[in-house]
Parts: C-alpha cells; sequence; structure tokens
C-alpha cells in the first residue's frame, strides 16, 4: 500500500542547514517540502497555512528558542509530528526522548534522519500527538545539566539558589532537599534558561529563587534564605536590594 504524500515544514535560520535538510529529504518521495521558515513568527504562519504533517524544528532560532511554536500549536487544531534539530548534544535531549518528540544532532547524520522518518511512518497512525505535547509540557518544566560524572535533571521550582563554584567556570546549585549538584556550566549560561520571574540575579556570582528568599539584612547585605531542610545566607549589593524591593 503506498503511502500519502506527507506535507512538510523546515524552520532553521541557518541557510546551510535549511539548504542540507532540504537535500536530505529529496531522497524521501514521500515527504513534500511545503514552506519554509526561517524565525518564530514566520514559523507560525506557515505552519497555519500549510497545516503540515511533520515540522523540521532547529530549538535556537536568531537566539530565541522555537518552543514558543510548540506553545502555539499546542492551543490550535492542528497536530503536527515535531522533529526537533540543535548544534548542541547537551541542551534537553534525554527531555525530547523522553517527550516522545524526535530529535536529530547537526550536522544531520542521513542515516540518523532516515530512522527517524521511518520511526514517524511506522506509527503515523498510532502516535496521540495532544498527549506528546502534554507530557512535552512537563518535561519542558525541566532543566538537563551536563555535570563531572554525567547529567541531572533538575526541576527549576527546586533550586533554593545557585553560585558559581570558586576558581572555576562550574556551577553549584542548592536545592531545597538539602543536596547540591554541580554542573559544568557558568552561571552566565545558566541565567537565561532560568526563565521563571522568581529567579533573580543579586550578584555576579549569585541567583536565587525568591520563593526561598525569607529576609535581607540590608546593613551587612546579606540575604537569608531557607527550604524545608536548610537555611543560607549569600551576599547582596546595595543596588541590587534596591531593584529587589522594586520588584517585590
Amino acid at each position: 500500500m503506498s503511502v500519502k504524500s506527507i506535507k512538510a515544514v523546515i524552520i532553521e535560520d541557518e541557510k546551510e542547514d535549511m539548504h542540507l535538510m532540504e537535500s536530505l529529504l529529496k531522497s524521501h518521495q514521500q515527504i513534500e517540502i511545503v514552506a519554509r521558515a526561517n524565525d518564530i513568527e514566520n514559523g507560525v504562519a506557515v505552519i497555519s497555512l500549510n497545516k503540515p504533517d511533520l515540522i523540521f524544528l532547529d530549538i535556537n532560532l536568531y537566539g530565541r528558542l522555537s518552543f514558543e511554536i510548540i506553545d502555539v500549536i499546542q492551543n490550535s487544531p492542528l497536530n503536527p509530528k515535531v522533529i526537533f534539530t540543535t548544534a548542541y548534544d547537551n541542551y534537553m535531549n534525554k527531555a525530547f526522548k523522553y517527550a516522545a518528540f524526535d530529535y536529530l544532532l547537526k550536522p544531520i547524520d542521513r542515516s540518523e534522519l532516515q530512522e527517524t522518518i521511518d520511526r514517524y511512518l511506522k506509527n503515523i497512525d498510532q502516535v496521540d500527538l495532544k498527549k506528546s505535547y502534554e507530557r512535552f509540557n512537563e518535561v519542558k518544566k525541566k532543566l538537563i545539566f551536563n555535570t563531572t560524572e554525567g547529567f541531572e535533571i533538575i526541576k527549576p521550582s527546586s533550586i533554593v539558589y545557585l553560585g558559581t563554584v570558586k576558581g572555576q567556570s562550574y556551577t553549584e546549585f542548592f536545592m531545597e532537599n538539602g543536596t547540591t549538584i554541580v554542573v559544568t556550566k557558568g552561571i552566565g549560561e545558566i541565567e537565561p534558561l532560568l526563565s521563571e520571574p522568581n529567579f533573580v540575579k543579586i550578584h555576579r556570582s549569585y541567583i536565587l529563587n525568591l520563593n526561598y528568599l525569607k529576609k535581607i539584612n540590608r546593613i551587612r547585605g546579606i540575604c537569608y534564605l531557607e527550604s524545608a531542610t536548610s537555611r543560607y545566607t549569600i551576599p547582596i549589593s546595595k543596588e541590587k536590594i534596591k531593584q529587589l524591593k522594586q520588584q517585590l
């Protein structure tokens, strides 16, 4: 039995990567590329207009995360399958797999793309994509970071605060259960990933979760944090105290 034509959209901000994906998909006669886009707004537009079965979606589009597109799709009658692409293998890789979304690492490997498309064709009628979106939204609330021993899945709401490891480019997370986790990323790289408004950078070396803030000593320049198991004190500048008061 022949497979019907599968409408695909490619959303990618790098021209070379766009051309590579187009070239690789030419060998799959059942897939028809109906549109292309290179940013969030145009991506939403071509998806709404063309109603594709399959979307090849770059995670980072001109510095913005393409999750915004997923949010739009989720709240529409459209029900495509999404295959994420990225040049970074340490960013939510396991999370996407857990959420039943496919994930390809750049530069795209022909055999891996073939396996992904075969898996899509095999499950085209069985996969409940709306449930996949629901699982994705749950996973999206978590972060995955490399550690010296492997990787850690971290729920942002359980972070009391994080600080730079002295003398190193690593960051230490202080968790609500009293444990600490050292990840192999600098605090500057982590800050953009903590998108919730309750995370505030109070020092070049510290970011705190306002949900655990108990009091501030303005004279000594100290924040007091408290979880169910532990208490912490971290420094804060006078300028940051003013900003924090306004925010609160």
